[in-house]
């Protein structure tokens, strides 16, 4: 292989590289937890509801 053919390789190879590092990055489970955690927090409901007594009155 000619030089310019193993640098073409070489590069080809290096980005495969940086993008198989970033989607498994993007994907880790501890990132997606950490990012996911304060959208599940906001949407968390906070205020009980009217019927969380137990006691149900029925007219």
């Amino acid at each position: 292989m000619t030089p310019r053919a193993l640098a073409y390789l070489f590069f080809t190879l290096l980005l495969a590289g940086i993008f198989a590092g970033i989607i498994a990055y993007y994907f880790n489970r501890k990132r997606y937890e950490r990012v996911e955690a304060p959208k599940h927090r906001m949407l968390a409901d906070d205020d009980p509801l009217p019927d969380s007594t137990g006691s149900r009155r029925e007219g």
